[in-house]
């Protein structure tokens, strides 16, 4: 076995050993405090009044609770990534490196648990695209620590054209005109799957 091969087998093995430890098991639905969406939602609005537009990405922070249910608290902006329209990317182990250090930093300020991140997809050409990309699949796949992925959408529309799921965030912010639509996957079993979100508070949000 060449050393290049060797160093990506020891690689591969303490990936594992970390997503052993540091990916938790929790059980749906997915809470969200009503600030955290409120954050999510001014973070992505940023990102689609940008220059050219940029998706936006950070982190999300939350507590299990003794039934294993799982309540996102804080949604933190990170600068770090090279940005364009359509993703986020960090290229190089230094880049990661430094993601990774700043996500652990932010857990013990907080006091809580990193659960995993989010990003942005925002409209082009008068649509958003409504999923995870394969991009966003592979990063998700390749962090051991990140148990879930969560993207939120922004457009422009009127409350008229929201199309409600019973697995998503759907609001309107009458103050822009924006529409927002909030999605949540998790790791499970070895693949990805979207899981329910509910709020903690009113049910709905009507941002601003």
């Amino acid at each position: 076995m060449s050393r290049t091969c060797a160093d990506a087998v020891a690689q591969d093995a303490v990936s594992s050993r970390i997503a052993r430890s540091c990916v938790f098991r929790f059980r749906g639905p997915v809470r969200f405090e009503e600030d955290a969406v409120r954050e999510l939602c001014r973070l992505a609005r940023d990102g689609y009044e940008a220059s050219f537009k940029r998706e936006t990405y950070g982190f999300l922070f939350g507590r299990l609770d003794r039934k294993r249910r799982l309540t996102i608290r804080r949604s933190c902006f990170y600068r770090g990534g090279i940005r364009t329209r359509t993703g986020v990317t960090f290229k190089d182990s230094a880049t990661i490196a430094r993601l990774a250090r700043r996500r652990r930093e932010l857990a013990r300020i907080m006091r809580l648990r990193f659960a995993g991140s989010f990003h942005s997809h925002v409209e082009i050409a008068g649509s958003v695209f409504k999923g995870l990309s394969r991009s966003d699949s592979e990063s998700f796949c390749a962090d051991p620590m990140s148990t879930i992925e969560v993207i939120v959408f922004v457009s422009a529309g009127t409350a008229r054209r929201l199309m409600w799921s019973p697995r998503d965030i759907v609001t309107f912010e009458p103050a822009t005109g924006y529409n927002y639509r909030i999605r949540c996957y998790a790791k499970r079993d070895g693949s990805i799957r979207q899981v329910t979100l509910r709020l903690t508070s009113s049910g709905v949000v009507i941002v601003y």
